[in-house]
């Protein structure tokens, strides 16, 4: 697929209407590629005969499933990273002030099917006091209700939890830049946690590393909280070795206010936990996934929508409160 077709089906896939050809020539241009219109509509022509994009009315063209499934393909390398991304976007966007209390934060929500409200509840319960939880507050939504951005359909509800992206915010405001760089499970033998069975760089996938960890099976964090035994997510962020003291303090500051699940801060020659080495501090933290994780583990098939909720935290309670 050349260039400009891709580029072609990225404008129409953003659209949230069918386009002339001479508004695409337009939003090219804006990115930097001037064609003229008989060049566009040439691979307008093109695209249609091989199915990528259909005529609507008007003359309008709309990018088709075939174009979808095409453009995701042929730009899964170009997406390297994307949840990195998002991850910089819920960091600029999120009004959250730890001083305060105040504004919102990075949501995971899981959307799962009403027969299974109960047997959610408990399970939530059951893992709810866990130290290896960011927080045990949680903020419910029921059908047809929007929650944070995220529309919860008929016949479901919605369960929001604490991301770990929050001590991005955090750290943020106090002038201090982390960067993703892994997501891992963490084995865990007498609830003290051994090493990483598994690592994943977040500069390698399109997706989220939380998501496909839970989604592969290889999680067990609802073994882990009974048993003290079992592989639990971990987020880890590096920073400047310079700025270790002040993310200490904002690391102790947050667990006052009930934000925890830190596993610890790793120096740069630090190797008790076996990973790559670097020149950056690292701060390794339980993600905030694996409050919902035992919902997959006990089979009660959540829908994850992963940091794509901003919400108010003063929406969130204890689970015995809600």
């Amino acid at each position: 697929m050349s260039r400009i077709i891709a580029e072609i089906l990225d404008v129409l896939a953003e659209s949230d209407k069918p386009m002339s050809s001479q508004e695409i020539t337009d939003e090219l241009r804006f990115r930097g590629i001037k064609l003229e219109s008989r060049t566009i509509r040439y691979h307008l022509t093109k695209m249609e005969k091989m199915g990528l994009i259909t005529r609507v009315a008007n003359g309008k063209r709309a990018i088709t499933k075939k174009g979808l499934e095409e453009l995701r393909r042929k730009s899964v390398f170009e997406r390297l990273g994307e949840f990195s991304e998002r991850i910089e976007y819920n960091v600029y966007f999120c009004t959250f002030d730890l001083y305060s209390m105040k504004g919102t934060i990075p949501t995971n929500v899981a959307i799962l099917d009403k027969k299974h409200f109960e047997k959610a509840l408990q399970v939530l319960q059951e893992v709810g006091n866990s130290k290896i939880l960011i927080s045990n507050l949680v903020v419910f939504g029921d059908e047809n209700e929007n929650m944070g951005g995220i529309d919860i359909p008929k016949g479901k509800f919605g369960v929001g939890v604490v991301s770990n992206t929050i001590y991005d915010v955090v750290m943020r405001s106090a002038g201090v830049s982390m960067v993703a760089e892994f997501a891992g499970l963490l084995h865990y033998e007498m609830h003290k946690p051994q090493g990483f069975t598994e690592l994943i760089s977040y500069s390698g996938t399109t997706l989220s590393p939380g998501w496909l960890l839970i989604n592969s099976g290889l999680t067990s964090v609802y073994k882990t909280v009974k048993s003290g035994n079992g592989d639990v997510i971990t987020a880890i962020r590096s920073f400047s070795k310079y700025a270790v003291e002040v993310v200490k303090e904002e690391l102790s500051l947050a667990k006052a206010r009930g934000i925890d699940g830190i596993i610890a801060i790793a120096h740069p020659s630090d190797r008790s936990f076996s990973l790559p080495a670097g020149n950056r501090a690292r701060l390794i933290v339980s993600a905030g996934l694996n409050y919902l994780a035992p919902l997959h583990e006990c089979n009660l098939k959540p829908e994850l929508r992963i940091n794509e909720a901003f919400i108010e935290i003063r929406e969130f309670k204890p689970l015995d409160r809600v």
